[in-house]
């Protein structure tokens, strides 16, 4: 698949469980190593982090840490020159774990920079905008992944945690893939949370890769994905595959567009991510996954106020 101009595997791996759990437990930073190597082996070429996903406040850039020093001491065969490491940047953690948002230009590049010099690139190969900072129009938000764009920190822009509305602002501003311009959206989609089809059949539309976060529902529903939903454990039996593998499988099938980056700590659960590539689904199946009702409960719901368009 290709986000932008740029080709990457049809699976990602999402790196957040290295560093930030619901338990506040993080695996060993060689297991978590080990995890991205096992992903690089099996052909995985997208690599999804965050500034935010640490496990204190005061890690912040622990998770990008991981990823930098996996890639760094990556031995394989896979040339990881051509691996795409998408980050992101407008959340912001402080003292006591208080949570905000700072989407101005000057905070947002002294993320970008923090994340460029953790990551040792001169550039970040993908840059998401986290999440809308209430402070702020989405309009000067837009401006400032635009700056980043313009003055070569980022080689490539993206949106997280987006509406229809600002993606078709930040379009506007920035342009779409074919402009070098917005070329991925990564908002929340499950079979437990699909609210945002309106995003995903504008990114069909434009060619915008989607990147669903939490695509098995959250670390929790992922191990009861099958007892939740029987129909992905029925298909799950007729296809031979595990019911997280069907559902991996459905988010591909709804759009040629759709990008999946379940999350993983342990290299075993790699293969399951792969296999899932493998699985065929008729479009009776297909049909029968999609028709299960979600429950519309976000992972990580945004209850504050969304900032003003323009």
């Amino acid at each position: 698949m290709r986000i932008g101009d740029f080709s990457v595997s049809a699976i990602g791996l999402g790196c957040m469980p290295f560093s930030l759990t619901m338990t506040k437990i993080v695996p060993p930073r060689e297991q978590s190593i080990a995890t991205v190597h096992a992903a690089l082996d099996a052909g995985i070429t997208l690599l999804d982090t965050a500034n935010v996903y640490a496990p204190t406040w005061d890690t912040i850039g622990h998770n990008e840490e991981i990823v930098a020093e996996a890639l760094r001491t990556y031995t394989g065969p896979a040339d990881v020159g051509v691996v795409m490491v998408a980050t992101k940047g407008g959340s912001a953690r402080g003292e006591g774990e208080t949570w905000g948002r700072n989407a101005s230009l000057d905070g947002l590049r002294a993320a970008c920079e923090k994340s460029l010099a953790i990551l040792g690139m001169p550039s970040i190969d993908l840059y998401q905008l986290h999440r809308h900072d209430p402070k702020m129009t989405y309009f000067e938000q837009a401006q400032s992944l635009a700056a980043l764009r313009d003055a070569g920190l980022i080689r490539r822009a993206g949106l997280s945690n987006c509406t229809l509305a600002e993606l078709n602002l930040a379009l506007e501003v920035l342009g779409g893939p074919t402009d070098g311009g917005i070329v991925s959206v990564q908002n929340e989609f499950s079979p437990r949370y699909r609210n945002d089809v309106d995003v995903l059949d504008r990114c069909t539309e434009l060619g915008i890769v989607f990147l669903p976060w939490s695509p098995l529902g959250g670390a929790v529903q992922a191990q009861e994905v099958g007892s939740r939903y029987a129909e992905f454990a029925q298909v799950a039996e007729e296809v031979s595959a595990s019911a997280q593998e069907v559902v991996l499988a459905w988010l591909r099938g709804l759009s040629p567009v759709m990008l999946p980056i379940p999350g993983a700590s342990r290299p075993a659960t790699i293969a399951s991510i792969v296999r899932s590539l493998s699985i065929s689904l008729t479009a009776e199946q297909q049909a029968r996954l999609t028709a299960t009702v979600p429950e519309s409960v976000s992972m990580f719901p945004d209850n504050g106020p969304r900032s003003a368009l323009r």
